[in-house]
């Protein structure tokens, strides 16, 4: 998933590339707004968005039905976040969105420093913050805390919800995994 945060010059505020795994260009599409909005969010921004996947862009705005379940309930987080930062979207062609294409096809195809290089500001976790249950089991403190399981790769945030990743996982991962 690729997006980028630029202000009104055009200058690059924030920009993201993260590998998703094991999903769908429309699902991707989905994470790359949600993680655009979360950013928007984190900075207390409203922003205009354009994006260039027509059927995101249609279905969080209401003007087309979502018949695949995975993408309603990444619809409805989308949405929330819409609204939570009174951000707007709007539909652009893709040659209009080089960047954010540029983001995801780096993450997509690239080696993987690229990968590192274009990592979400905010995306790590001080491992101090997480306290040890058992060899695998820990509870990642901060605003919500939220159990990390080392055994089965797993987290209870909301952002490993989503993308099955998130930096609760990743700290574990790096400081605790033999």
């Amino acid at each position: 998933a690729g997006a980028a945060l630029l202000d009104g010059r055009g200058e690059i505020l924030w920009r993201c590339a993260e590998p998703l795994g094991e999903r769908t260009n429309n699902e991707a599409e989905y994470l790359a707004l949600i993680l655009l909005l979360e950013e928007a969010d984190r900075r207390g921004a409203s922003v205009d968005i354009r994006g260039d996947s027509q059927l995101v862009v249609n279905q969080v705005t209401g003007r087309w039905k979502i018949k695949e379940p995975r993408l309603a309930l990444l619809a409805s987080d989308a949405v929330a976040l819409l609204r939570k930062t009174g951000s707007t979207l709007t539909w652009v062609p893709r040659d209009r969105n080089a960047l954010a294409d540029d983001l995801s096809n780096r993450v997509f195809y690239g080696p993987a420093e690229n990968r590192q290089a274009f990592a979400p500001a905010g995306r790590t976790f001080d491992p101090e913050r997480l306290e040890k249950m058992t060899e695998t089991l820990f509870i990642a403190h901060g605003t919500e805390d939220y159990a990390v399981d080392l055994l089965h790769g797993a987290c209870t945030c909301p952002a490993f919800q989503r993308s099955r990743r998130c930096k609760h996982l990743d700290a574990a991962q790096k400081h605790f995994a033999k």
